[in-house]
């Protein structure tokens, strides 16, 4: 469902995010790598993980001793799913039985740790079946303790190979003169304990297979809920907030994107928070170049993919629709590789983007649309384009300083831009450093957006910035 690729998830901030994500099983790291994009095929699954994020996310207000057991027992689990599909067809070793024994035990005590745990009881389609069955294969002695040991009773051949085996351990520390012929016959004794093991293993085996359909579900549960429950952790530790899924608009407000929001605050600076409200048809954010016109589309696109993976945000409020694909139009340093320019890459996946309009409600976002062209010809490409997707069945986000694009938006947003240097003189730009002088531009630079009428001019800060980054007059004395 999602379009955007390893790469542009990767420049948005996703695969950083997703990162922060915790599980604690390997089930639940396999969850989250495989869990996708949910499409409106998939909207009433989408809701049912949203609302168990919810339930664990009170829970670790009111119930958090008892989440944490939880846990600490889901970090011990092990990977058995391959012993699982190994035990359909061959019979399983030692280990692997030994293993299967641990994971029984730990999802019988996650049992027991939930049926204390009153969220429990809200939380949909995360439902553990009992493994009194299998348990009763494995570890049929019920000491309780993660062991797996294959009693003398389990046969005959078993009790009469290990009894003889026994004796003749004995008579070897005192018959030292019959310790060549006393050693030979031990050595057959352990061929007989291994050939009924052998037998035991295989019967077990066979006993184990009506019962992975269930060990299988188990897994699965404890991944589900050690995914939404690392989901919880996160949205609690971030301020998170649940997005409203399958809205007409895209509604985000007061978002942040929390990778630029981290790097800002260690510089001591803070993230503007963005509201937008896109409707269908094709919404325009203009600004000069340094002004945050990109930051504002990967804050807008990020917690869209987010929404739509399953994730709380980072928003105040967001309204989500129910979008078939993510297109993302930008910069790709994978064109390079393609023997593409960044103009031939955007073409071509704005080419791919309209061809899969068909497919559904599609989320498409284009950063700086044609502006690897020259400007009258960028210009009118990207007017087309807002021209052509003002109708169709898309919601689009474009980023552009180009002037006459925007006068054929349904929405107008501007970056407010260099607003506290209006009234500073061109001969007071700052001296110092280049560092110095970014940062007075940037404590300077009002990166919020504000609603415009959609043929507002754009911001003309170039110049500015020019002088401010301390171009030589002579150069800019030039200038037409």
């Amino acid at each position: 469902m999602s379009g955007l690729t390893f790469e542009q998830k990767e420049d948005l901030g996703f695969h950083v995010v997703r990162g922060w994500l915790e599980p604690a099983s390997p089930y639940g790291i396999k969850r989250l790598r495989d869990e996708g994009f949910y499409g409106p095929d998939r909207q009433a699954e989408l809701e049912q993980e949203l609302d168990n994020i919810e339930v664990l996310l009170e829970a670790g207000k009111t119930e958090n001793a008892a989440l944490q057991s939880v846990q600490t027992v889901l970090g011990g689990l092990k990977e058995i799913r391959g012993t699982l599909d190994a035990c359909a067809v061959r019979t399983l070793s030692e280990a692997e039985f030994f293993d299967l024994t641990a994971f029984c035990l730990r999802i019988e005590s996650l049992r027991e740790k939930l049926s204390r745990l009153k969220a429990f009881e809200r939380l949909q389609g995360i439902v553990f079946k009992p493994l009194d069955g299998a348990l009763a294969i494995l570890h049929p002695e019920e000491s309780g303790h993660v062991s797996f040991y294959i009693e003398d009773g389990r046969s005959p051949s078993l009790k009469e190979a290990r009894e003889e085996k026994r004796l003749l351990e004995l008579r070897l520390r005192t018959e030292k003169s019959e310790r060549t012929a006393l050693l030979a016959k031990r050595q057959e004794a352990v061929l007989k304990e291994e050939k009924a093991l052998a037998e035991i293993y295989r019967e077990m085996s066979e006993a184990l297979i009506p019962y992975l359909a269930d060990l299988r579900a188990d897994a699965e549960a404890a991944g589900r809920l050690d995914a939404s429950l690392a989901k919880a952790t996160l949205a609690a530790r971030c301020h998170c907030s649940r997005p409203r899924t399958g809205s007409n608009t895209l509604h985000l407000e007061e978002a942040v994107h929390p990778q630029i929001e981290a790097a800002l605050k260690m510089h001591g600076r803070r993230f503007t928070p963005l509201t937008v409200d896109l409707p269908r048809g094709v919404s325009v954010i203009t600004g000069a170049n340094m002004g945050g016109k990109s930051v504002a589309l990967k804050t807008i696109m990020l917690n869209t993919a987010l929404a739509l993976s399953g994730c709380f945000v980072f928003c105040k409020k967001a309204e989500i629709p129910a979008f078939a694909r993510l297109e993302l139009i930008n910069r790709d340093l994978s064109d390079a590789e393609r023997g593409l320019s960044s103009f031939g890459g955007e073409i071509l996946r704005f080419g791919e983007a309209v061809s899969r309009l068909g497919e559904g409600l599609s989320f498409i976002a284009m950063d700086e649309f044609a502006r690897g062209t020259n400007t009258e010809e960028g210009e009118a490409i990207a007017r087309a384009a807002v021209s052509f997707l003002a109708d169709q069945n898309a919601i689009s986000l474009l980023t552009t300083h180009y002037d006459h694009t925007a006068e054929l938006a349904a929405r107008h947003y501007q970056v407010k831009g260099l607003k506290k240097l209006e009234s500073l003189p061109a001969q007071d730009a700052p001296a110092g450093t280049q560092t110095d002088r970014l940062r007075v531009i940037e404590a300077a630079m009002d990166y919020g957006l504000i609603e415009v009428e959609p043929g507002t001019e754009c911001p003309k800060d170039a110049l500015t910035i020019c002088r401010l980054l301390g171009m030589d007059e002579r150069i800019l004395a030039k200038l037409p």
